[in-house]
């Protein structure tokens, strides 16, 4: 149950995030796709996808903070 319930909770900081946000951050933590990899596909510099994994990890840590 606790298990289902901070699923839940990391399911709804993700949709919190920007639609581009979320695509980078899926793609590196999901996917294990280096920084360069995401950049090549998506069409944007590895510096755009190193700050979108930043925005994100920051996000997801002060928005969980006291769970």
């Amino acid at each position: 149950m606790a298990a289902r319930v901070r699923l839940e909770r990391v399911r709804e900081g993700l949709s919190r995030l920007t639609p581009r946000t979320r695509e980078v951050f899926l793609m590196h933590r999901l996917d294990g796709m280096k920084y360069r990899e995401i950049a090549d596909r998506l069409g944007i510099s590895q510096s755009a996808v190193e700050k979108h994994i930043a925005r994100a990890a920051l996000f997801l840590t002060e928005w969980a903070e006291g769970w």
